[in-house]
C-alpha cells in the first residue's frame, strides 16, 4: 500500500501539529501582543511581580532536592561553597526557563522572552549566544 505525502498514519487525513490548532493560535496571539510597560500600568506590574515570585519559588523547589540527590548538602547561608556554586550553576538556567514558561502562560511572552534571553546570554559562550539569538547584556 502506498502512503500519501502528508497523510496521517491512521489514514484520517493530514497530520496537524499543536501550532496549527486554532486554540494555540489564539493563545499565541494573546501572549505575544504588545502591552504597556510595567512602569506605566499597575496590572502589568502586578502580573510581572507574581511571575517573578512563582518562578523564584519554583526554581528553588526544583533545584534543592536535585542537589540533595547528587550528594550536595547545605544551604546558601551556611555553605559549603560546593553547594553554593552548584546551586548557582543549576538554578540560573532553570530559573530562565521557568521565567519564560510562566511569563508566557501569564500572557507576557515578549517581555519575559527578552529577560530570559539576556539571562542565557550571560552564561553561554558569546558565539553560541549569538547563534541562538540570546543578546549579550550591556
Amino acid at each position: 500500500a502506498t502512503r500519501r505525502v502528508g497523510a496521517h498514519a491512521s489514514g484520517l487525513g493530514p497530520r496537524r501539529g499543536l501550532t496549527s490548532s486554532p486554540l494555540f493560535q489564539r493563545f499565541w496571539a494573546w501572549t505575544s501582543q504588545s502591552r504597556p510597560s510595567w512602569r506605566e500600568d499597575k496590572v502589568e506590574a502586578a502580573v510581572a511581580f507574581v511571575v517573578f515570585g512563582v518562578t523564584g519559588s519554583s526554581s528553588v523547589a526544583l533545584v534543592r532536592p536535585a542537589l540533595q540527590r547528587v550528594g550536595f548538602e547545605g544551604s546558601m547561608w551556611e555553605g559549603p561553597w560546593s553547594y553554593r556554586i552548584g546551586s548557582f550553576l543549576i538554578v540560573s538556567p532553570i530559573y530562565a526557563c521557568l521565567l519564560l514558561t510562566f511569563g508566557t502562560l501569564a500572557g507576557r511572552h515578549t517581555f519575559f522572552a527578552a529577560l530570559a534571553g539576556k539571562s542565557f546570554g550571560r552564561f553561554l559562550p558569546s558565539k553560541l549566544a549569538e547563534k541562538i539569538g540570546c543578546p549579550r547584556p550591556k
